[in-house]
């Protein structure tokens, strides 16, 4: 079977305003990224002929998103559709995009999303099961309250080391200047913070952020001949889940994820050792620790000691999330994940900047692991500077 490793490119970036910005709709955030990412790419609007849009889950069920805003952006696409895989989308959307263009569907990918958190309140149909609300188990923050319970029952993982993946972040994000926490933060703030649903405190959760990202998906020769260095879509790997398996169980074979790292690493032709920086999906801390388990990043047993060592930091074996990640960036459901790799990668980062970054592992979760089954999305992609 023929590898599409390295066969497409992303050509071009781009976010909206971001963090607390009232008086703009998910469908205004869209478009600003949008058209940001084609203008960073070099790209005409009417060039696009590709068009996939993660709805957001606080817009309810509407239909055709991807059509309308493919129709506000004035295109008419030969390839076009909704997607639906949380905060797994933006990688997901890139192998999408990747397998688009190399069917012949289309040429240039737009991939997008927005959001403005809960316009009308929560809808309460997002937490949909009747033997949880009832009983105040509601959303992702009580679901990652019983994940960081059960990895430190199963693995014995200290405290500090949740606490430390705040802090070094929030460090990143310091030397961000969009970042949407930059307020410094030590090992005593983040033990001082209030308890959301012990054990998860306040630090261990992403703010809630107003905001949008795109990307734009060429052919490697194509973007060959755009404006920015390139950046090839080396690798990239999914794996769904109807059973909830993270952490996995000391008996189990693999954690949750280790497939999608598996193939995006296979089809990468890399091993994890090769890796110069990560962005790793951190809507909350315990996400964190999950996939630098399950992307063969570092071993259980290692993640503190790695940690208060510094080596997930700058200066350190493998940085990650460089830009202060969804912790203390901004929560973009991924597409900011994508985007500070693609700088890296660039060598755009200014004091942030990872020497010499050629490999880039993002990775992204979603799905609805909070309902009745709950299901679970794991996508992965490995970027590479051309």
């Amino acid at each position: 079977m023929a590898t599409l490793a390295g066969t497409c490119a992303i050509a071009g970036v781009g976010v909206s305003r971001f963090g607390k910005v009232p008086g703009v709709s998910a469908m205004g955030f869209t478009l600003e990224a949008s058209k940001r990412a084609l203008e960073d790419a070099g790209v005409r609007t009417r060039d696009v002929d590709g068009v996939l849009v993660l709805m957001p889950a606080v817009m309810g069920e509407q239909h055709g998103w991807a059509a309308r805003v493919a129709a506000y952006l004035g295109l008419e696409p030969s390839f076009c559709t909704t997607l639906d895989m949380g905060g797994a989308t933006a990688c997901g959307a890139v192998q999408i995009a990747q397998a688009a263009i190399a069917a012949g569907y289309c040429q240039a990918v737009l991939c997008a999303f927005g959001t403005q958190n809960w316009p009308q309140g929560v809808p309460l149909q997002l937490f949909g099961s009747e033997f949880q609300l009832a009983y105040g188990d509601v959303g992702a923050m009580c679901l990652m309250a019983h994940i960081k319970r059960r990895q430190q029952y199963e693995y014995h993982f200290p405290d500090e080391l949740y606490a430390r993946i705040a802090v070094t972040w929030r460090s990143h994000a310091q030397l961000n200047p969009e970042a949407q926490m930059r307020k410094p933060m030590t090992l005593e703030d983040y033990f001082r913070s209030r308890w959301v649903v012990e054990p998860l405190r306040l630090f261990d959760c992403c703010p809630n952020t107003d905001g949008g990202g795109a990307i734009v998906v060429t052919s490697l020769e194509r973007a060959r001949d755009l404006r920015q260095p390139v950046v090839r879509v080396l690798g990239a790997g999914q794996s769904h889940s109807a059973e909830l398996v993270e952490p996995a169980r000391p008996e189990r074979s693999e954690w949750g994820g280790a497939a999608a790292a598996r193939r995006a690493y296979a089809m990468a032709g890399i091993t994890p050792a090769d890796l110069d920086c990560a962005q790793i999906y951190d809507a909350f801390t315990p996400r964190v620790v999950h996939d630098l388990v399950a992307y063969g990043l570092a071993a259980p047993e290692e993640l503190a000691g790695a940690f208060a060592r510094g080596e997930f930091t700058y200066g350190g074996g493998l940085p990650c999330n460089t830009a202060g990640g969804l912790l203390s960036e901004g929560h973009l459901s991924g597409f900011g994940h994508v985007r500070e790799a693609v700088r890296q990668l660039r060598g755009e980062c200014g004091e942030r900047q990872v020497p010499g970054a050629e490999l880039c592992l993002v990775t992204g979760y979603g799905g609805a692991p909070h309902e009745a089954p709950p299901t679970v999305s794991y996508a992965a992609l490995v970027l590479a500077r051309d």
